[in-house]
Formats: structure tokens, C-alpha cells, sequence
């Protein structure tokens, strides 16, 4: 019997305590590559998933990984101002980021969202609250002619299994490398945002970037999605030209006493048109928009910026969404 092409690249990783390593980018590349084309044992799949898993991704096999998929992002993609990640979903605040969003496609600037058609109980994803307030969801074909200023794009339409072995985890066990490497994936020349649940992910998510050239902001957002949450002192890296620079934002509270109590999508409709309004709701909103414009103008003088949303989210137009 001949050995499969992968064989080699499972070994590196199973080699045992002393003799296993993690790939190298090229590597990375090229097992990500095998795969996406479907030259993989379903045996080779979980092997590599869980073997990373448990070796833990580095930032090079994170840059490998995502160097591969972003080759299958569609026509079109590139075009946006921002390419924002969203696969976390939210279980106790409302997906304030989307009002960050909207609130920098005011500034002139356009957004493509990218995440999961998945769906947990008790917890709410991007793709759910898109459509629940009217904004458009794209396919492969249709996003080269859109010319909108906000969308969400399903990680399916990039790559069929991508959104397949996302839902890996009520087979495995325990999520897998691909949740982290989904969040890093960029059009050519893109800027992006991620945002991250576990801090110590934040120097990989930040490495992997400068390592494929891309320009970046991430952070150790509420709920794992790129979020400020306002009461906790933010710390941002920000990814410019390979180098790697820090983004503070200081808490000016530790609690809220209007923060949401659902995740319910009507407070963005709410918040947003001025009938309710929520002290943290702002913070949260206008602190993350600053962030994004960081990562789209390549600057870290986040005051200027957080001044710039505080007068766009003032004089927003409070009547283009939810009506």
C-alpha cells in the first residue's frame, strides 16, 4: 500500500513526547492546502485537529493554516474597507459590535463580516442578528456585485468545510485549531479585527498576522468576539507593517448599571434609533469602532479616534435600522 501524502505531516505532530513538533508554516500551508482540496483520510483530519489541540497552534502553523484557506475567499471580498470576524457568538450582552460597524459605514467606510451558520441555544450569531434587523447576508456568487456598505458572508461560502469541521466539536469534544484559525483568515491586502476569548491567544492571533504581512487589531473581546466590553480595561494589539504595537483603552468603570439584560436584538434597534440609551451600550460601541479605525487608518493614536466616533455616533442616523 502507498503512503498517503499526509502520512508525514500527521507524524511530525505524533512522534511521541520527545520526538513531536509543531509545523512549520509551510508545512502548515501544505496540509491545510491537502485538505481543503479533500486529499485527507477523515482518520487524518482528527488526528491533525486534535494532536494541534493539544500541542497547541503556534502563530506559524496559525499563518500556515490561514495562507492556505485564504486563497478560496471569493471575487469581490477584497474590496471592503474592513473584514471583521465573527464566530464566538454572544450569550450574555447584545452584539454591540455591529452598532460599531454600522457606525464606521457612516464614516464612509465598508465591512464585510465573516463567521458561522452554527447555532447554540442560549446563545445568539452573527448571521442570526443580520437577519434579524434587515442587514444583507452574501454568497459566493453574489459578492463581487454588492455594493453595499455592510454584510455578512457564511465561512461556507469561502470553503464548504470550513463551516463542516466548525461543527466538529460535538464529535471531537472539544473545539479545534479551525476555531482559531477561522478568526485570522483575510482577503489579499484586507484589513481585519479579531477578536479572542483567552488572552494568552491574543500574541498568536497578533504573530500569525505580522507573519502573513496583514494588517490587524486583536483583542480579547466580550464574549470572544471583537467587542470592547466597557467595564474591563482593554489592551489591543495592533499589527502595522510585520511589527507589532500595543492599543490601550482604560476602563472608565468597573460596572454598569444599564447594561442589557438579554441578548435580545432589539436593543441594538433600540439603542441605536435613541429610544433607549444605555451607558455602556455607548462605551462598548464607540470604543470598539475606534479600535476597528486603528486597524483601517494604521494608527494608534486611539484619543483622536475615540473623539472622531463620539461625534459620529452622536450625529448618527438613527432612522437606518430596524424601520
Amino acid at each position: 500500500m502507498n503512503k498517503h501524502p499526509l502520512a508525514d505531516y500527521v507524524r511530525i505532530l505524533a512522534r511521541g513526547k520527545n520526538a513531536s513538533r509543531n509545523m512549520t508554516q509551510e508545512e502548515a500551508c501544505f496540509t491545510m492546502s491537502e485538505m481543503l482540496k479533500g486529499n485527507h483520510e477523515p482518520e487524518q483530519l482528527g488526528a491533525i485537529f486534535m494532536l494541534l489541540r493539544v500541542l497547541e497552534e503556534t502563530s506559524d502553523e496559525v499563518a500556515g493554516f490561514a495562507q492556505a484557506i485564504n486563497a478560496y475567499w471569493p471575487e469581490g471580498a477584497e474590496s471592503f474597507d474592513l473584514v471583521w470576524s465573527s464566530y464566538a457568538g454572544k450569550r450574555r450582552q447584545p452584539m454591540w459590535w455591529v452598532l460599531a460597524a454600522l457606525l464606521l459605514t457612516q464614516l464612509g467606510y465598508r465591512i464585510l463580516v465573516h463567521g458561522t451558520l452554527s447555532h447554540t441555544e442560549g446563545r445568539i450569531y452573527a448571521h442570526e442578528v443580520f437577519t434579524e434587523l434587515g442587514l444583507p447576508s452574501l454568497t459566493r456568487d453574489s459578492i463581487d456585485g454588492f455594493s453595499g456598505a455592510l454584510a455578512y458572508l457564511p465561512c461556507a461560502e469561502i470553503h464548504p468545510a470550513l463551516q463542516q469541521w466548525l461543527q466538529l466539536k460535538s464529535v471531537l469534544g472539544v473545539r479545534s485549531p479551525i476555531n482559531t484559525v477561522l478568526k485570522t483568515i483575510n482577503p489579499e491586502g484586507a484589513v481585519s479585527v479579531q477578536g479572542i476569548f483567552h488572552p494568552s491567544y491574543r500574541p498568536t492571533h497578533a504573530q500569525a498576522a505580522a507573519t502573513c504581512g496583514e494588517r490587524a487589531v486583536v483583542i480579547k473581546g466580550e464574549g470572544g468576539e471583537f467587542e470592547v466590553n466597557a467595564e474591563r480595561k482593554c489592551t489591543a494589539s495592533l499589527v502595522i507593517s510585520g511589527q507589532i504595537k500595543e492599543i490601550v483603552i482604560p476602563n472608565t468603570q468597573s460596572h454598569y448599571e444599564d447594561k442589557a439584560d438579554s441578548i435580545d436584538s432589539q436593543w441594538l434597534i433600540d439603542v441605536w434609533s435613541g429610544a433607549t440609551t444605555s451607558e455602556y451600550a455607548e462605551a462598548a460601541v464607540i470604543r470598539t469602532a475606534a479600535l476597528a479605525l486603528c486597524a483601517i487608518r494604521q494608527t494608534d493614536d486611539i484619543d483622536t479616534l475615540l473623539t472622531e466616533c463620539q461625534s459620529a455616533w452622536n450625529s448618527r442616523n438613527k432612522t437606518c435600522l430596524g424601520v
